[in-house]
């Protein structure tokens, strides 16, 4: 990388753009597309280098000299000669990007535990592997390897990002991952998606992946598109995603997350209904931890559902109250908001019901797309279920704050009172 930025530094900033030009060229022919953001003169050079060392690694430097070649620098190209060794000066060669062959049938996959650390933070998931074809059975994340390898990786916040992709005509597909290679090479990487590929046509056009780095975004053309995961081979990592043309208005997969608000006298659920993006579950859990809710693990909603789609929420109870009326599924929201259900007397299970309408007519009926079930013992610190449970039965509420619903203190009858010892 320094030896790239001390070449860089002596072009001007007209010979800088034209470097960008055909580097682009360069890189689009291979797979990829490169999105430089605006930075200071010095740090523009500096970060270019960055970019090109993470994409080509040990062939960037003959990637320079071929660009400064075609540039007429020669007397640049002899400085990187001199300066750099034989066994670095490599034709770029990357296998064609493109091609679209069979996936792999999902018994093929080696699913996997990973080793889990930073818990309460944004965990680090870890992995120790021989050769073989394995998954996550966290995220989803699948590889190839032909060796043995160590590596590890976290998901990322979309905050941000999302933004910029809009403006260059892209949105998010799956969550943001960053890898790490530790030991060995993966040669394949399986990249998990939310979206639902049956009305996309031209998957591999409509697809990319991204890297995103500090400089620029990089875009890189996937070899294959399968109904959960794109595919890249002899893959370089940064924090990388899949991402999808922004013209198509996609069916995507989803997450109902559900938190009540334990020792109060009612019932008071948080119902989010956000993409299937583990780092923004990991966010919102974290939100409602440090306020003290506590989770409902439910199924997920099992249907695609519409990005851009207003959705209501049910309680089949007759005390329920939900507001809002109506949430929107929404790509660029990282703090998203929630349907707040309040129940007084949570005497019974009951069903929530998420419900939509056809966007297409004017009076559409809503039809439901997921209900389940809330049961008493889901959550049990919380209403009659909690006063019940500590009182062998009795039907008084637990609230701490509420003289209502206090237990009333055990009397002493007169006779009795000059004989207890004080």
């Amino acid at each position: 990388m320094e030896k790239i930025y001390e070449s860089l530094k002596y072009l001007s900033d007209m010979e800088l753009e034209n470097f960008k030009k055909i580097l682009q060229k360069a890189l689009w022919s291979k797979g990829f597309r490169l999105v430089l953001r605006n930075q200071d003169e010095t740090l523009e050079r500096l970060k270019l280098a960055e970019v090109m060392e993470q994409l080509f690694d040990r062939q960037s430097l003959q990637v320079t000299m071929d660009i400064l070649e075609e540039m007429k620098r020669p007397d640049l190209q002899k400085k990187l000669f001199d300066s750099s060794s034989a066994s670095e000066r490599q034709p770029f060669e990357h296998p064609e990007r493109g091609e679209h062959v069979e996936q792999k049938d999902s018994s093929e996959w080696t699913r996997v535990e990973p080793t889990i650390t930073d818990v309460d933070e944004a965990p680090i998931y870890s992995f120790q592997s021989a050769a073989g074809q394995f998954e996550c059975n966290v995220s989803g994340l699948r590889w190839v390897c032909e060796d043995k390898l160590c590596f590890k990786y976290q998901f990322c916040s979309w905050e941000g990002h999302m933004e910029r992709m809009k403006t260059i005509g892209y949105r998010s597909a799956g969550p943001l991952i960053n890898i790490t290679v530790i030991t060995g090479k993966i040669k394949e990487v399986y990249l998990p998606h939310w979206i639902c590929i049956d009305d996309i046509p031209n998957l591999l056009e409509s697809f990319s992946v991204l890297h995103i780095n500090d400089s620029g975004d990089v875009l890189e053309k996937v070899s294959e598109v399968t109904a959960t995961h794109v595919r890249l081979t002899d893959p370089v990592f940064s924090p990388l995603a899949a991402v999808i043309s922004s013209i198509f208005r996609v069916k995507v997969t989803c997450n109902v997350l559900i938190y009540y608000q334990p020792h109060m006298p009612f019932l008071k659920l948080h119902v989010y209904l956000i993409l299937h993006d583990p780092a923004l579950q990991q966010s919102v859990h974290k939100e409602e931890s440090s306020i003290g809710y506590e989770m409902i693990k439910k199924p997920r909603p099992d249907k695609y559902l519409r990005m851009q789609q207003g959705f209501t929420l049910k309680a089949a109870i007759e005390t329920a109250k939900v507001q809002p009326k109506k949430l929107t599924l929404r790509y660029d929201s990282q703090d998203p908001n929630f349907y707040e259900v309040f129940i007084e007397n949570p005497t019974r299970d009951f069903d929530l019901t998420l419900l939509c309408a056809d966007s297409k007519k004017k009076e559409a009926k809503l039809h439901p797309v997921w209900t389940c079930e809330i049961r008493r013992d889901d959550h049990p610190k919380s209403g009659l279920v909690e006063a019940a449970a500590s009182s062998g039965g009795a039907t008084c509420l637990s609230s701490p704050n509420s003289k209502i619903f206090q237990t009333p203190k055990t009397r002493i009858l007169p006779e009795l009172r000059g004989e207890i010892d004080p």
